[in-house]
């Protein structure tokens, strides 16, 4: 069910979507996906990965290196290592990256637009996640530029 492709068009424009453990323990998962269907998304690619540790440093190395918060790295490592996640290629049009971006809504579910994905299906606040030493379920991670994009669908699509 997961494994699903769809050609993509020669000029066609896309960008990386993964839906995080916190998605998946949640069940949320066909859900988000059919939220991004309905909003006009198409899913070129998806898949179940079972994460690994040079997988996701190499994917969070450079929030890594700017974020201040103690043990990031351990923590991202915690969450992330021997879990699953549903790794996805969408596209829309020229400007997928942004449109995603605005659609997944703010890194904070708390202040996220209630029609966007965090903004209906998050149930964490990154304030109470930073008081509690630990990183905010925000369900799920859209890449932030057309490289980004690029560099994250290479990575994590290996064929």
């Amino acid at each position: 069910m997961y494994n699903r492709t769809i050609k993509r068009g020669v000029d066609m424009k896309s960008t990386f979507v993964m839906l995080k453990p916190d998605a998946l323990e949640r069940n949320l998962v066909d859900l988000i996906i059919l939220e991004f269907q309905q909003a006009g998304f198409n899913i070129l690619r998806r898949q179940l990965v079972n994460v690994n540790e040079h997988t996701i440093l190499k994917h969070y190395e450079e929030v890594i290196s700017r974020v201040s918060l103690p043990n990031f790295k351990e923590k991202i490592l915690d969450i992330f290592v021997n879990q699953d996640v549903v790794i996805l290629e969408v596209t829309k049009d020229d400007d997928v990256v942004s449109k995603v971006r605005e659609f997944i809504g703010k890194t904070n579910p708390k202040e996220a637009s209630p029609n966007s994905i965090r903004g209906k299906f998050g149930d964490d606040d990154m304030n109470e996640a930073i008081a509690q030493g630990r990183l905010v379920r925000n369900l799920v991670h859209a890449s932030d530029s057309d490289e980004s994009a690029q560099s994250e669908l290479a990575l994590w699509f290996k064929e």
